[in-house]
């Protein structure tokens, strides 16, 4: 039995969830209580079945922060799984050394996506398309904002550095609040509560189903975190992406310019943060 294995971070989890749900059948999923999440997010939950085998990115994909002895443990409990299960064809998200130790310690046919592609969703689109027998289609509008009042702003990751900076997060909200938009502060760590009273809604409790509404039913939405990024994008709503390292691959593929921002390398990023937000309707 085939099953695609998606065992990595939510963003991973909606980029390969949003892909299979455009085959014409159910996948099987080997995948966490992220996976699970996800799929109920999208609403997808009978388009999937869906493995559970563990809680949340296992250790042998974490090794850094869960270290080596936990990696090795669950690297073992993973091989014995794919063992007991009977499964003869796994799908990799990304060729590695643990796709390789996977084959050589199971048989298992594996697959995995081709590296040469510089674009996560494109390389994850041939990955489904070989394996599945199948072409999909990828999301292509036009970020296009027309007369915005709404915008939504989290400027938290699941990563401090790359949190938008509070000095960055203000000088945005000052500037947007001259011109009179309804603005949705997301901020369930309290880490930017002097900015309270500077916004229409400050929100310190919301679950992943209220952010994905308040994003459906925003203009824009703006933020550092690469899932709901993604998520803005299947959702085909409008996004502005502020980030702090270097990361093309994981952009989604309709992103324009003028909508994200490398934060690291701005000169001066007041006045690049003006320039774009002038250039998407944003300022005058």
């Amino acid at each position: 039995m085939k099953y695609y294995v998606s065992l990595l971070a939510l963003g991973d989890n909606l980029i390969s969830l949003s892909l299979l749900d455009k085959l014409d059948y159910k996948i099987n999923i080997l995948g966490t209580k992220y996976t699970k999440n996800i799929a109920k997010l999208i609403e997808k939950e009978d388009k999937f079945n869906i493995e559970i085998i563990y809680d949340k990115i296992p250790a042998f994909y974490d090794i850094k922060k869960q270290g080596k002895f936990k990696a090795i443990k669950e690297f073992y409990s993973f091989v014995k799984y794919i063992k007991k299960n009977n499964i003869d064809e796994l799908i990799f998200e990304k060729k590695d050394f643990r796709s390789s130790l996977v084959s050589f310690f199971t048989n298992v046919k594996v697959s995995y996506p081709n590296t040469i592609e510089s674009k996560v969703y494109k390389n994850r689109k041939e990955l489904i398309e070989k394996c599945y027998e199948q072409d999909i289609s990828l999301n292509s509008y036009k970020l296009n904002l027309n007369i915005p009042k709404k915008i939504v702003i989290n400027p938290l990751t699941r990563e401090l550095y790359r949190n938008i900076k509070h000095e960055h997060l203000t000088y945005m909200i000052d500037s947007l609040v001259k011109y009179g938009y309804e603005i949705y502060l997301i901020d369930i760590e309290k880490k930017y509560t002097d900015l309270e009273k500077k916004v229409e809604h400050y929100l310190t409790n919301t679950t992943l189903e209220d952010v994905k509404n308040l994003i459906n039913n925003c203009d824009l939405y703006i933020g550092g975190d690469s899932f709901l990024i993604h998520l803005a994008y299947y959702l085909k709503k409008n996004y502005f992406m502020v980030f702090y390292r270097d990361n093309d691959y994981f952009l989604p593929l309709n992103i324009e310019e003028s909508f994200y921002i490398k934060a690291h390398n701005s000169d001066d990023i007041k006045k690049e943060l003006d320039e774009k937000f002038k250039n998407i309707g944003l300022v005058k």
